[in-house]
């Protein structure tokens, strides 16, 4: 165990210094600091708070450290190991990880340091090996691991018996006919549920059958991952039989089913992991649940750990696995449930042309519900954005249009409805008071053109910038950035500041950065290249128009601009801005980048892309520069469509309330004020706090339209800057001369 004055060797500084620094006794210098830090993160050196206290130490207290107690399995875990605590005369102080492995390392170094007398863990990072050998054996701390432990150590250990459990589950409901089984669990192969799949694998293959591939779904223990889960994966096609390994889990299946009229047990068998629970109402109605006695499971941990408290040191560790008291009573199974035939013949139809956006397909999903409602089909046929915007104009031309309702970009508005494309819904809006107290002001406000309406907002996120907090709170690192910039290492208030930060997290500037780049740009569409030159533009004063709507691109703003975006192509990976923006998640998910900007609609793929190493430790900031540009979709009405009562039913469902939560957990995001309301989907997706307040601040891409021959599409409008953007990359000209040219080549295009 490395103490004070191992430190101070690594470090190169006295005993002393090392003691002004860990405890706060004494101003110490930045580099000095930078050091000592340095060498206490490679030592693994825990300042232990209690040390000076020890011999008359007389707190007991004992640790637990689990990943959150959002269901009753874990809550009543918790109680036992309460219970059994206050028999012993200990105390019990609680933390929660959030299933992030980072952070379950802090906090069980926390425990250490407060000298707690043994630690309760239902860990997340299993095959953190080294650091359960360095902090917990090598030290000798008293411990007990619960459900997971690190592989390969000689650990206590209790859980309960998943591979019993799921053999015996799987091989009756085989008996019973049973096939087409799907697993749902955890996807960090962690001991109790990749236990429980051995068990239900080797009941097929005991009974001569092979395991359907593709049935293990993996989904994050919380309700909402499941239904997402289950809406994308299970509902068009539902198995015969679903395990699922915990009672959120379960829930969230048997929203996602309810939602599309599929009956447990009357189509899908789904069976539950769950606790032992005496009252009937505690179970969801058709579902089978499991007897998992937890609270006795918390009592047996607390026995073990009293152990292992009296021997720290020579106590045989205990391995140990509770069976569930489902396995001594046959299961009562409904019978093979007959197969799933979605209905067919509908009274009517609602055709949608759209573009594949994250939000679009949510929708998609969702309307299942609509269609149940109201016995009708509704379809979406995709486009890409170039495609889509064309689609909608020879479709508005056609005596009988193909599609009933378009998707059309906030930006596209006054072309086609001076395009005569749109119907104009302004009665439709105004007289329902409900829409203007359900939609986001700004994004109903969107779809606003000359005071009258031409669609409802569907899409209507704002710019964000995520960052790694767990990199930008680093003791060792804001020590580092202060050295070199003299100030605090803070999400950026500026495109200055954010260029400064990049560069400091990009290898080839500072070979110390623990990421290889400081951002990334996703431009490989030109519309989202115009995007990212539009915010650096506008923040420096500038962009295609003056405040008059005349055209001011060559001026000295547009320079600033233009060079700051510029420098901030030098610290992405190979200066590339032709990259898919799936990739810039990709990059930004596994570590690669400190910093992204992109859109609060696509912030659910940032969190699919992200490690678990990570997931808690992202950040969320306003644009640097306050000026995010005004993106969204609205869905408007074909001028010939038949469907108009329909329609209306539809948009109104799509302002109702549940749809509006249904809509923000597929898709991140709504254009409904209902979720930025929700605590629950406001602890899941953070950044909802921060999206009105940036489509409020956020600038029009309103362009002029009319050439003097012919509509000017917007996508030509920002083609030009993209053109001058490239122009400079490629070395034909200077920031100078590219912005002369972009302003001469767009009054040629509206000439």
């Amino acid at each position: 165990m490395s103490n004070l004055k191992d430190v101070a060797a690594r470090a190169g500084v006295s005993i002393a210094t090392v003691s002004y620094c860990v405890n706060n006794t004494k101003s110490v210098k930045a580099e000095t600091r930078y050091k000592v830090m340095k060498a206490i993160e490679e030592l693994n050196y825990v300042p232990n708070s209690s040390a000076r206290n020890l011999k008359s130490n007389t707190v007991k207290e004992i640790g637990v450290v689990f990943p959150d107690i959002d269901d009753n399995y874990r809550s009543e875990l918790l109680k036992g190991i309460v219970s059994r605590s206050e028999d012993f005369g200990y105390s019990v102080t609680v933390a929660f990880s959030y299933n992030t492995p980072k952070l379950e390392s802090k906090i069980i170094q926390q425990f250490i340091s407060k000298n707690v007398s043994g630690l309760v863990i239902l860990s997340c990072q299993p095959k953190n090996q080294t650091f359960y050998q360095k902090n917990l054996i090598d030290k000798g701390i008293p411990h007990i691991f619960i459900d997971n432990f690190p592989q390969g150590l000689d650990v206590n250990f209790l859980a309960f018996d998943d591979y019993k459990t799921c053999h015996y589950l799987t091989r009756q409901l085989l008996e019973q006919g049973y096939r087409n089984i799907v697993l749902m669990t955890d996807p960090n192969n962690l001991f109790s549920d990749y236990d429980g799949s051995c068990g239900a694998m080797d009941a097929f293959d005991e009974a001569g059958l092979k395991f359907p591939e593709g049935n293990i779904i993996y989904t994050d223990n919380t309700k909402e991952s499941a239904f997402r889960k289950s809406m994308f994966q299970l509902v068009n096609h539902p198995p015969q039989a679903i395990i699922a390994f915990s009672e959120v889990i379960t829930r969230g299946i048997v929203e996602a089913f309810h939602l599309c009229n599929i009956k447990i047990p009357e189509t899908t068998c789904l069976i539950s992991l769950g606790e032992e629970c005496w009252n009937n109402s505690d179970y969801i109605p058709g579902v089978i649940h499991t007897s998992r006695p937890a609270y006795t499971l918390g009592i047996r941990s607390l026995n073990v750990l009293m152990e292992n408290i009296k021997s720290p040191h020579l106590y045989e560790k205990v391995f140990y696995l509770v069976q569930d008291n489902i396995i001594h009573n046959k299961v009562t199974l409904p019978s093979l449930p007959t197969p799933f035939v979605p209905p067919t013949a509908h009274k009517r139809s609602l055709r949608i042309l759209a573009a594949n956006l994250p939000t679009i397909l949510s929708l998609e999903c969702i309307s299942k519900d609509f269609e149940l409602q109201n016995d009708v089909e509704i379809t979406f046929e995709y486009l890409n954005f170039h495609d889509l915007i064309q689609e909608i104009l020879a479709d508005s031309k056609r005596p009988t249009s193909n599609y009933d309702v378009y998707l059309f970009d906030v930006s596209w508005l006054t072309y086609l409805v001076n395009s005569d494309a749109l119907l104009d819904i302004t009665d439709f809006i105004e007289t329902d008071k409900n829409y203007s107290k359900q939609f986001l002001k700004k994004n109903l406000q969107n779809t606003n053109y000359k005071g009258r309406y031409y669609g409802v907002p569907i899409i209507g996120g704002s710019h964000i910038l995520f960052y790694r907090k767990d990199l930008f709170e680093n003791p060792n690192i804001k020590t580092m950035f202060r050295k070199k910039h003299s100030i605090s290492l803070r999400p950026p208030k500026t495109w200055t500041e954010f260029n400064g930060i990049a560069e400091f997290f990009t290898k080839e500037y500072n070979p110390e950065s623990p990421t290889d780049y400081g951002t990334a740009v996703g431009g490989a569409i030109s519309e989202e290249l115009a995007l990212e030159l539009l915010i650096r533009l506008w923040s420096f004063g500038g962009g295609l128009y003056d405040q008059n709507n005349h055209l001011a691109i060559h001026t000295p703003q547009n320079m600033k601009g233009m060079q700051n975006f510029l420098e901030t192509t030098k610290y992405i990976e190979n200066g590339s801005t032709d990259v898919t923006t799936d990739k810039t998640f990709e990059d930004f998910g596994n570590g690669k980048t400190a910093m992204i900007i992109s859109f609060s609609e696509y912030a659910a793929k940032i969190r699919k892309s992200i490690h678990k190493d990570i997931i808690s430790q992202i950040g969320y900031s306003m644009l640097p520069g306050q000026t995010p540009a005004n993106c969204g979709w609205h869905l408007g009405i074909s001028k010939t469509t038949d469907k108009m009562d329909l329609i209306s039913d539809y948009f109104h469902w799509i302002a109702q309330r549940q749809t509006s939560y249904y809509m923000t957990i597929l898709a991140s995001q709504s254009t409904v004020h209902y979720p930025y309301e929700n605590h629950e989907l406001l602890k899941l997706y953070p950044w909802l706090a921060l999206t009105e307040e940036g489509i409020n601040s956020s600038k029009s891409r309103i362009y002029p339209y009319q050439g003097k021959n012919r509509l000017i599409l917007p996508a030509e409008v920002e083609s030009v800057l993209c053109d001058a953007f490239h122009e400079i990359r490629a070395g034909e000209s200077d920031i100078a001369g590219a912005l002369r040219h972009a302003h001469n080549n767009m009054l040629k295009l509206f000439s």
